[in-house]
């Protein structure tokens, strides 16, 4: 790809830290309750996870191969463009950058939940409407602009710089999650974690949790487009972070929740903002701790925020270096090598949330997961599908597995497909859900159309992978 930007100096561990900064965030805290409720007991909530993560190995196993078999910027975008042609390319590219500018949104707005916690004056003064019932404050909306401006800075630095943040957000939360996992472990209860019908399997429980989780322990695939920023060990061994980041996030969710189980009726977990939290205070017996992990949270959504743009971004260049949308977006900073206007599109992407309120909290959950399974859903076949057509290509790591993996494969992605566009399954989506995503819809077919017709397909490929195809 012609003018690519400025490759960055990204550890392994600043490749995990990049895919768990994006995937923890703020769900740990915050959701418990809403996982409870929803799972109707614990140990529904337990089997759901361990289906959520069955559910998501084969398209990991899929990304394992297509990473270093073509370790070009734009992740997904490279590997459907190389399988199904370019329109294959964009669908998947931009679905890409509204997964993660949705992603963006949905925890800027978390984030300004976290502070109307610590703050509540926050969420009272200077009211300027209300959307769906929930409040809109000028100070939510200026501290959200804040926080934008802040992370689109760090964007400009670099991805050395972008993995830098996620490596201290990673740290500060692992650290504060282990502490209280321990803490609240050692007091745990069977008899409270049995209470209210807490061992009562019912499987449409499990099932109705399972399409929550589907966003809630997405983010791994962010590894995919960290990885082009990524040289020697670091970058042979992407693959491998991006299963450590699913693996390790997945299973701290779990505890957390199963955690929160065992020291409070989990029914009483259900009416509480943030449960691990209160037992937490409840084990110590002092009120700050509740701050502290507050605080965390908010600084795993940063952590996020930091993560996603990043990724939004690199997606929009994967599409500019290829001729999917205008090259105009190909320019890169000076001094930092970075690519602004990629930045600045996908910033303008995000710019509507402040203003939305807490309205579209399910919409943008919906929406997000819509596009993650395109994303992983044609990773997946697109991999499959280079087996047959590109042979020749270079291939470090096969997908663990096998047949038996691309079955499974298939399956999962006929179950999540069909639970989210089916109007009668657990996680249906809504008419709010479709009219979000047909607005940023027409918005990439806008981009889209305004791309270099006088440009080939063949142009196209050869611009995107040189001779790697």
């Amino acid at each position: 790809m012609n003018g690519t930007a400025k490759r960055g100096s990204i550890s392994f561990f600043g490749l995990v830290a990049m895919g768990v900064g994006c995937m923890l965030g703020t769900s740990w805290l915050l959701l418990t309750g809403t996982w409870l409720e929803t799972a109707r007991g614990p140990l529904n909530l337990a089997v759901a996870f361990l289906l959520c993560m069955a559910v998501e190995f084969p398209f990991a196993f899929a990304y394992m191969e297509a990473i270093p078999m073509l370790p070009l910027p734009g992740g997904e975008t490279v590997y459907a463009t190389a399988a199904f042609g370019c329109r294959g390319g964009f669908l998947v590219g931009w679905a890409g950058v509204m997964m993660n500018t949705i992603v963006f949104c949905w925890v800027d707005l978390a984030a300004v939940a976290l502070l109307d916690e610590l703050f509540p004056i926050l969420g009272q003064a200077g009211l300027l409407y209300t959307a769906g019932g929930y409040a809109v404050t000028l100070p939510n909306v200026l501290i959200q602009f804040l926080l934008a401006g802040i992370i689109l800075y760090i964007q400009y630095r670099g991805a050395n710089v972008c993995a830098a943040l996620a490596k201290i957000a990673t740290v500060v939360l692992l650290f504060m999650c282990l502490i209280g996992l321990i803490a609240a472990f050692a007091h745990f209860d069977p008899e409270i974690y049995a209470s209210d019908g807490g061992l009562d399997f019912d499987f449409t429980g499990s099932m109705s949790l399972l399409s929550l989780l589907v966003f809630s322990v997405a983010g791994w695939e962010t590894v995919a487009k960290a990885a082009a920023d990524a040289e020697g060990k670091a970058a042979r061994k992407a693959g491998l972070a991006l299963i450590v980041c699913l693996v390790l996030v997945t299973g701290l969710l779990c505890l957390v929740s199963t955690a929160v189980a065992g020291n409070m009726p989990w029914r009483e977990a259900v009416e509480t903002t943030a449960p691990f939290a209160d037992i937490l205070v409840d084990i110590t017996g002092m009120p700050v701790v509740r701050v502290l992990l507050l605080l965390t949270a908010f600084v795993g959504a940063v952590g996020v925020m930091n993560s996603t743009l990043y990724s939004a971004a690199q997606m929009i260049y994967g599409l500019a270096g290829s001729d999917l949308v205008s090259r105009w977006f190909c320019r890169l900073h000076p001094k930092y090598g970075t690519p602004t206007r990629c930045i600045w599109a996908s910033v303008a992407l995000v710019l509507f949330a402040p203003f939305l309120g807490k309205l579209f909290f399910l919409p943008l959950i919906n929406t997000a997961s819509l596009a993650t399974i395109i994303m992983w859903v044609t990773t997946l076949f697109a991999v499959l599908r280079l087996r047959r057509t590109h042979p020749e290509l270079r291939r470090p790591v096969s997908m663990p597995g096998g047949r038996v993996t691309a079955v499974l494969g298939i399956i999962a992605s006929l179950f999540l497909t069909l639970n989210l566009i089916l109007p009668f399954s657990p996680g249906g989506m809504g008419a709010l859900d479709y009219l979000l995503a047909g607005v940023l819809a027409v918005v990439g077919l806008l981009l889209y159309h305004g791309r270099d017709r006088t440009i080939t397909d063949d142009d196209r490929s050869r611009r995107m992978f040189g001779d790697l195809l």
